[in-house]
């Protein structure tokens, strides 16, 4: 019979357990253009909503990156399970990146296991590396103990850290999304008593992974993506960043343009996105206007007659985030249909350049 954690002893790790973590820039931006991307793990690798958040984040910030993704999964599994798999999975897909994901269900074995999860960790990256694809651990999640039960987030706990301590050992590259992921539930319980990150006792809900995703892609140091419009009240077009403004009309107070996007840092769909606070969102999605000149007073701001937010002269005047608007002013998005096209697996290539009309117009 495997060793069990007591459950007192559970429920000391996990606020005294130390914290042994990778330095969050140690694990510079892996993708290269061209590279083939396999996504290997347990049934939140299957589940795929981390997966296609870090695809979506991808696509729409780093378009000259061109990858082809793939994810591997037994629909569960450790990473005994990895390894017995891991030689047909690399012979069929011949992935350049793999990003392996196990730790959830090898938990289970509590400190016990620990010896064993770490031989078989050993054995994937070798064997990935034998292919001659580059290895990117992450960590397996956290749990809300109210879902999970404290043991077994206990244990959670217990093996993220280990295999964080063992990458540094190894110099493996590794990524701490568990941590994150504790303190969004942390957060979230503060604000809303029933908020949980957990569907059942080991799954995440999808909002759930859709943070664990962005978690991800920003400790991987992605290079930056600023989509920027700088606009004079009169109608010039100051500075722009990886985009271009045409056909500016300023008049009756109301100041309208046409911006062609090179990048598109936009959010998820809204039905998946998690609280803002502690989850990166604005961060990775510098989409961005600012106009100068303007009188004292509120605006609205359009695209393509639709409302996304309002600011004062002075805040435009600094520059707004228009994801910020929105996610202040709880407004669908006039892109949205866009958002799930580029969810569903179409690239900016595929959809070709966007054309939106703005408009800024004083209340």
């Amino acid at each position: 019979m495997l060793k069990r954690i007591p459950f007192v002893a559970a429920v000391a790790l996990l606020t005294i357990w130390p914290a042994v973590r990778a330095d969050d820039k140690a694990v510079a931006f892996p993708f290269k253009d061209g590279d083939r991307v396999a996504w290997i793990g347990s049934s939140s690798t299957n589940i795929g909503v981390w997966p296609r958040t870090m695809e979506f984040l991808l696509r729409t910030r780093n378009p000259d990156v061109h990858l082809t993704f793939h994810k591997f999964s037994t629909g569960g599994g450790t990473f005994a399970t990895g390894a017995e798999k891991l030689d047909g999975w690399l012979a069929d897909f011949k992935p350049t990146l793999v990003f392996l994901n196990y730790g959830g269900n090898d938990a289970a074995a509590g400190e016990a296991g620990l010896p064993q999860f770490k031989e078989n960790m050993e054995k994937c990256v070798a064997k990935v590396e034998a292919a001659g694809a580059r290895v990117v651990l992450v960590t397996p999640q956290a749990a809300d103990v109210r879902k999970s039960g404290e043991e077994a987030a206990a244990n959670r706990r217990l093996y993220a850290e280990t295999m964080l301590a063992f990458a540094k050992e190894k110099g493996w590259p590794v990524v701490d999304t568990h941590h994150p992921l504790e303190t969004l539930q942390r957060e979230g319980e503060k604000a809303d008593k029933d908020f949980t990150i957990n569907k059942d006792k080991i799954h995440l809900t999808d909002p759930g992974y859709v943070a664990w995703g962005c978690f991800l892609y920003e400790r991987l140091t992605p290079p930056a993506c600023e989509c920027k419009a700088v606009l004079t009240a009169d109608g010039k077009t100051t500075a722009t960043t990886r985009c271009k403004v045409e056909d500016v009309k300023a008049e009756a107070g109301t100041l309208s343009f046409v911006r062609r996007d090179e990048v598109l840092p936009i959010l998820p769909p809204a039905a998946l996105l998690p609280p803002r606070g502690p989850v990166p969102l604005e961060k990775l999605s510098p989409y961005l206007l600012a106009v100068t000149g303007l009188p004292d007073g509120n605006y609205e701001i359009l695209c393509e007659d639709k409302p996304i937010g309002e600011a004062t002269a002075s805040r435009l005047a600094e520059g707004v985030n228009l994801n910020t608007l929105l996610l202040d002013s709880g407004k669908p998005a006039p892109w949205a249909e866009l958002a799930e096209q580029l969810w569903a697996g179409k690239g900016l290539d595929q959809i070709g350049a966007t054309r939106w009309r703005f408009a800024v117009r004083k209340k």
